[in-house]
């Protein structure tokens, strides 16, 4: 888990520290947030589990497009 969060934390700091993509990187981040948002009204701990898991792929994925375009 907290090598899932450093990672988290590190994309995060990539794409904003990226010249440019200051608009693009807050929509991620705040993609992100609304997704744990979302995910944590989950009663079922797994299903809120796997939820929080889309949430960072979704995340990654975003972070991925704003650094290499595609």
């Amino acid at each position: 888990m907290v090598k899932r969060m450093l990672f988290t934390l590190a994309i995060l700091a990539v794409v904003i520290g990226v010249p440019g993509t200051t608009r693009a990187s807050d929509t991620c981040a705040t993609d992100l947030a609304n997704c744990y948002v979302a995910a944590a009204k989950i009663d079922s701990f797994w299903y809120r589990w796997a939820a929080g898991l889309d949430c960072e792929l979704q995340f990654t994925n975003c972070a991925r497009i704003m650094i290499l375009g595609t």
